[in-house]
């Protein structure tokens, strides 16, 4: 009989990522956004209340010039009771900090009036700090910030999210993807502008290596690569890809009460631990999976240039970078493989989700604030977010651009994302506090050369004293 374990550990939430409005369309005026629907509003003096869904019962037609100024009044409105002035703060990663910079002073000549100045600080916060500082100070918080979509729960129960006012949310909800938008929302509330549909990994190789049919399992890889002097990677000492191979296995993971719940039983993790020990044996002879001191990134991009890399499970964010060192004829993009696992090949799972712009409730220019969350997220800029860094957009109509539709990283992701679990049910936490992160970094030490018996060990002493938080234990 297969021996059940259940565990509990408190959440230790990691919070990662950072998104274009009115004048945002090909071939529009660089001022107005065309729609496919009615004008709705009208021009105001003063400000309008826009939290008041008769305002805006349908999408907002922002290709009507009375629109663009009913937008500058109310920001004027705002500015009123600042001196004239609208100050504006943005997070985003280190990584999208130019490019967030420049849409950024798009949206300030975009909006500018005689009435009010507009400023933007855009300040680095990293996407896997963004929820936890929310939620430590919302009140601190930036007017707008980047997160990722399972950490919409943790901050909605901390009361730090502002709705997504109409006037803004019934375009929001037509011009981006279904999944998207659930994603974006609690209770039918929509609380965020999607902003990239690739917030997960998949497979990035080189097709001078491989074809098409050899990406199809791990083995086949491993083998091409190491007969090219290559390596495939695959971080085994990070959680964020680790978790896949127990996802796999069979086993969930979920919330109750905003605590993690770990379900399983013991043979799943052994046969978890298993298939990464066949892939480590290959560790320097056609498999990679230590980035060393240098991280993830740097090691993939340092791969791919002096072509010790063949293959990388990665995302989206290495996209330009691989293309850059290896070239676009040459830059192939694929689910991830399969792994033998139990005797028999088996599909790699992963995590995904989707990446959002979130306004804060506290903001002081509420509209404003959102009006640039908007601006951030539409079209043309998240066309503009593919060019440059590779992200896959949330908008139905950039997705099917020719640009994004050409991406091999888009349909990578559209076949793995039946084996992508949310984010919110990410492991990295409980992993993290009690030795089970470690486990494909001590398979990876000894190249897999670790019997069952001590794999077995290894789970039932972590399942006896994991509680405590305090317990890792080693191969």
């Amino acid at each position: 009989m297969k021996k059940r374990l259940r565990m509990t550990a408190a959440v230790l939430a990691g919070m990662l990522a950072a998104g274009a409005l009115a004048g945002c369309q090909n071939g529009q005026p660089a001022d107005v956004l065309q729609t496919e629907s009615k004008t709705v509003s009208a021009v105001t003096q003063g400000k309008t209340d826009f939290s008041d869904p008769a305002v805006t019962q349908e999408k907002t037609d922002f290709s009507d010039p009375a629109t663009l100024q009913t937008i500058k009044d109310n920001m004027a409105h705002e500015a009123a009771a600042n001196s004239g002035k609208i100050e504006l703060k943005i997070w985003c990663s280190a990584e999208d900090k130019e490019f967030e910079k420049s849409l950024v002073e798009e949206f300030v000549r975009r909006y500018a009036d005689s009435r009010y100045t507009i400023s933007v600080k855009t300040i680095v916060k990293g996407e896997a700090d963004v929820g936890g500082a929310v939620i430590e100070s919302p009140k601190k918080a930036a007017d707008v910030f980047s997160y990722a979509d399972e950490q919409l729960d943790y901050l909605r129960k901390a009361d730090a999210m502002a709705e997504v006012l109409p006037f803004y949310a019934q375009n929001v909800r037509e011009e981006n993807s279904g999944d998207s938008i659930t994603a974006a929302s609690d209770n039918d509330v929509l609380y965020a502008f999607p902003k990239t549909a690739d917030n997960g990994y998949f497979m990035y190789y080189d097709k001078r290596v491989f074809s098409e049919g050899d990406v199809g399992d791990m083995d086949t890889m491993i083998q091409k690569a190491a007969a090219a002097d290559k390596n495939v990677y695959l971080n085994f000492g990070n959680a964020y890809y680790s978790t896949g191979f127990f996802f796999t296995a069979g086993i969930e993971f979920h919330f109750e009460n905003g605590v993690q719940k770990d379900d399983y039983d013991i043979e799943q993790a052994v046969s978890a631990a298993k298939a990464m020990c066949h892939i480590a044996e290959n560790e320097g002879k056609g498999f990679s999976g230590n980035p060393g001191q240098i991280g993830d990134n740097a090691y993939i991009e340092q791969g791919f240039q002096e072509n010790t890399l063949a293959a990388a499970v990665t995302g989206t964010w290495m996209g330009p970078s691989i293309r850059k060192a290896i070239g676009t004829e040459n830059l192939g993009a694929a689910k991830l493989p399969t792994v033998l696992m139990d005797g028999e090949q088996k599909q790699l799972h992963s995590f995904g989700g989707y990446k959002m712009i979130g306004v804060s409730k506290f903001s002081s220019f509420p509209f404003s604030a959102q009006t640039l969350a908007y601006f951030l997220t539409c079209e043309e800029n998240q066309l503009k977010r593919h060019t440059e860094r590779g992200a896959i957009p949330t908008n139905r109509r950039a997705a099917a651009s020719d640009e994004v539709s050409a991406d091999p990283a888009l349909q990578a992701i559209k076949v793995q994302r039946p084996y992508a679990h949310p984010l919110g049910t990410y492991a990295g936490g409980v992993y993290g506090a009690s030795g089970i992160a470690s486990v494909g970094g001590e398979i990876l030490k000894v190249k897999g050369q670790v019997s069952d018996e001590r794999i077995r060990n290894y789970f039932e002493t972590y399942a006896e004293k994991a509680a405590s938080g305090m317990y890792s234990p080693t191969l």
